[in-house]
């Protein structure tokens, strides 16, 4: 029989493993603040998607306030399940929670949770404010991230804060 001999054993030295440690951090710390700012950016997309679908519920529910005859205070919505929901809207025909043409907390909050079909919960993920005629939604983990109402003309997003009186 024959025994095969297996020479040197190599392993890396102390110096290669040191090498080969920092590169790896060099590439985490590069790399990283870019996965840091997927966050951020999935935030914002996700408010800008509550706010889309929030536009699109008081055009809606504008458009079944002038179908109805423009001259109702409620207006019955079907919603996204094909149930039925009261809206009250105000003398422009927007969206107002019974709160008129003046915002307040307890009309803003209505108007979230009418027109929106299963709307982010207001007091964990949304607070609501006012200021003159206009609600003020702000994400409860990201204060500057905001969606703003006007029920005066029916503006959702930034726009909404134009014609604030």
């Amino acid at each position: 029989m024959h025994t095969i001999a297996l020479g040197n054993k190599r392993g890396f030295t102390l110096i290669e493993l040191v090498i080969v440690i920092v590169l790896i951090g060099i590439l985490a710390a590069t790399a990283l603040p870019k996965f840091a700012n997927l966050t951020t950016q999935a935030r914002t997309a996700a408010n800008q998607g509550v706010a889309g679908g929030l536009g699109a519920a008081v055009s809606i529910a504008h458009a079944a306030w002038i179908a109805q005859g423009a001259n109702k205070s409620t207006i019955t919505d079907t919603g996204a399940g094909g149930e039925l929901n009261d809206v009250s809207v105000n003398a422009n025909g927007w969206p107002d929670g019974g709160a008129g043409l003046d915002a307040s907390d307890i009309g803003c909050t209505t108007v979230w949770t009418a027109v929106l079909n299963n709307p982010p919960a207001l007091g964990t993920v949304y607070t609501v404010s006012t200021d003159g005629n206009v609600c003020i939604y702000t994400t409860v983990d990201t204060p500057s991230e905001k969606i703003t109402y006007n029920l005066k003309t029916g503006a959702v997003g930034p726009k909404a804060l134009v014609g604030n009186e």
